[in-house]
């Protein structure tokens, strides 16, 4: 399975749109991999997870045939995650020619459906190819090659946020975005069902400071990763790799690489791309 992170920032990005903080104005000036847009990922150039609005430059800057999509995986309705007004564009015809894929899935929680449902029902779904379904905790569905499970993130109250476990051709992936520690019943359905991950994304939106609420640091990072490993789903080979970064916990790229390596974490950027 190979990742390609897009992008590795929370809402605001890094630098934040409209801030001046020393830790944006540092970002601006080292330029490079502390540039940080919103959250985004590609599973082998066909599975989307999320779509926030940073999504039409991601194309570009990855030179990526974004029509070769065949399935969007959205965790939540927040902004930064569900931006899908370019969904639009997803047209044969004056809007867009020789697609790669005709259409393209898209699962999500009930609240996504909510965002996407008066684009649908006002331009047609058979205008852009799309379909959807909604998705549960710890219901696994089948996406093309993929095996998908959605698990309960601990991120708000007001929807079923989710993170996923993937699984596809001997590969496991745990993406956790965007999600405080989880409950009890995200550990009991992984050692119950003797899931071992070979790369796991870390939600790390605090960066150096503690994780709190919906959200984690590098301290709750660390909490996450020995409970894993103590049920058996991190092992010695698994890549613990951080991403999600927030402004507000202070190191930018530069400065967050040695610190997480000395704790075994490898460091996002946006672009990285790691095969496992």
């Amino acid at each position: 399975m190979k990742l390609t992170y897009l992008g590795t920032a929370a809402a605001e990005g890094w630098p934040a749109v409209f801030c001046n903080c020393p830790y944006c104005v540092k970002a601006k000036e080292k330029g490079g991999k502390n540039i940080r847009t919103r959250s985004q990922a590609l599973v082998n150039g066909n599975l989307l997870i999320d779509f926030p609005m940073d999504s039409y430059m991601h194309m570009l800057q990855n030179k990526l045939d974004f029509s070769a999509v065949e399935h969007i995986l959205f965790t939540h309705s927040h902004l930064d995650h569900c931006s899908p007004i370019d969904l639009f564009f997803r047209s044969e015809g004056c809007y867009a020619h020789n697609m790669t894929s005709k259409k393209a899935a898209i699962y999500g929680n009930a609240k996504v459906k909510e965002r996407l449902d008066q684009m649908i029902l006002t331009y047609g779904e058979e205008r852009y190819g799309l379909g959807y379904t909604v998705i549960e905790p710890y219901k696994p569905v089948f996406v093309g090659d993929y095996k998908v499970t959605p698990l309960k993130a601990n991120h708000m109250v007001t929807e079923d946020a989710l993170v996923f476990l993937i699984e596809s051709g001997g590969s496991t992936l745990l993406y956790l975005h965007d999600t405080g520690l989880p409950g009890n019943e995200f550990y009991e359905y992984l050692s119950s069902n003797k899931v071992k991950a070979d790369f796991i994304s870390y939600d790390c939106t605090f960066v150096s400071l503690p994780g709190s609420g919906g959200h984690m640091g590098l301290d709750t990072c660390q909490t996450l990763r020995e409970n894993l490993r103590e049920i058996g789903v991190v092992g010695e080979t698994t890549i613990n790799c951080v991403n999600h970064f927030s402004h507000n916990g202070t190191l930018i790229y530069d400065e967050l690489v040695p610190v997480a390596k000395n704790l075994g974490f490898e460091t996002s950027y946006d672009g990285m791309s790691v095969e496992f």
